[in-house]
């Protein structure tokens, strides 16, 4: 039987209650003494306590940004995708156009389609809505440091709105254009049809009505290749040549009302104008056609080109105001967003991110 000492766990050989030796002794045998372990084990807490505060803090910003970004997308899609389809239809959107241009074309589609309601559809229907939204996106309550942006975006739609009604209330006038530049171009199709010079329909001296407007000189050049020359120089843009916006002007606003009426009688120089050009009215029409683009390019420029600048500002509105989302969201560890951070600056560098502004008048 061992002693006393063993069974009651004492250490062997010890004393003093089983512990034996010296109480200094035992503890000269830990590399550090206990407080310093229980500094070293306060220090970690601390360190973790704040890491996990920061963590929290982050979800938290991160949840009210996603909030945020995802509210401003239902706003674009439902506030201001209602003046788009308003303008386009079911699938309009302000964001399938790559250019002015495209933009352009659309609308002067959707105008021609429809002349007589059309303009009036625009202003009645469509810019209350880009107005209503130019207001509504305030109630999104955006975040801080979104408000600068938010506050340019609104202020797109309202000029998205303004500068339409110019276009609205000068489209009226285009339409009765177009309809007089096809009753010029049904007039030149019987003109180059006409059997008998001498015994022509009245339609065909309409044409005859405008060439002699349009060119006063005509009988007095070579051939149909010196009357192309000659229309060349005035609406057509070469080095050194700029179109003649005075010849484009007289078009519209002289030669192609003056011809919407046939003369009382067949002019005296039918015969001999239809004779020397009749053979050449393919090659004619195409030239005349290129400037009645020309002029209404030239007419609808300014009611246009405001659009244009309010497209491509509301665009780029709309990519600020993402872009502050991006950037906060990736301060707050979203890795997503941080991608598309670099992503969008990317774009920057290669010039795709933003539309073309359009061109201004010179």
């Amino acid at each position: 039987m061992g002693s006393m000492s063993e069974l009651d766990g004492g250490l062997p050989g010890g004393g003093l209650g089983g512990f034996g030796g010296d109480p200094d002794l035992s503890l000269k045998k830990k590399s550090l003494p206990w407080p310093a372990y229980l500094a070293v084990a306060i220090a970690i807490l601390a360190v973790l306590a704040f890491l996990g505060f920061r963590s929290y803090q982050n979800r938290q910003k991160l949840k009210k940004h996603i909030g945020f970004m995802e509210n401003f997308q239902e706003f674009e899609k439902n506030n201001v995708g209602a003046f788009w389809k308003c303008l386009f239809g079911k699938d309009g959107d302000g964001r399938r156009f790559n250019s002015p241009e495209a933009l352009n074309m659309q609308i002067e589609t959707a105008l021609y389609s429809d002349p007589k309601t059309y303009p009036e559809k625009v202003n009645n229907e469509c810019l209350p809505k880009a107005l209503k939204a130019s207001k509504g996106v305030t109630e999104i309550d955006p975040l801080p440091e979104y408000a600068p942006a938010v506050d340019t975006y609104g202020k797109t739609l309202a000029a998205l709105a303004n500068t339409l009604q110019v276009w609205a209330e000068g489209a009226p006038k285009r339409v009765e254009t177009k309809l007089r530049e096809q009753k010029i171009a049904q007039a030149g199709s019987t003109w180059s049809t006409t059997a008998n010079p001498n015994k022509a329909e009245s339609l065909a001296w309409q044409y005859d009505k405008f060439l002699h407007c349009a060119v006063p000189d005509v009988d007095k050049l070579k051939d149909g290749q010196a009357l192309l020359e000659f229309i060349a120089t005035k609406c057509v843009q070469r080095k050194g040549q700029d179109v003649d916006t005075a010849f484009l002007a007289k078009l519209r606003d002289t030669c192609i009302p003056e011809a919407q009426e046939a003369p009382a009688k067949q002019p005296p120089t039918f015969k001999g104008t239809f004779n020397k050009f009749g053979a050449e009215y393919e090659r004619i029409d195409q030239a005349f056609s290129a400037c009645f683009r020309k002029m209404n390019k030239e007419t609808k420029k300014d009611d246009l080109v405001q659009f244009d600048q309010a497209w491509v500002d509301w665009i780029n509105g709309s990519s600020g105001v993402r872009s502050v989302g991006l950037r906060a969201m990736c301060d707050a560890g979203d890795e997503k967003a941080c991608e598309g951070l670099e992503r969008q600056e990317e774009s920057k560098k290669g010039g795709h991110e933003k539309p073309a502004a359009p061109a201004k008048k010179h």
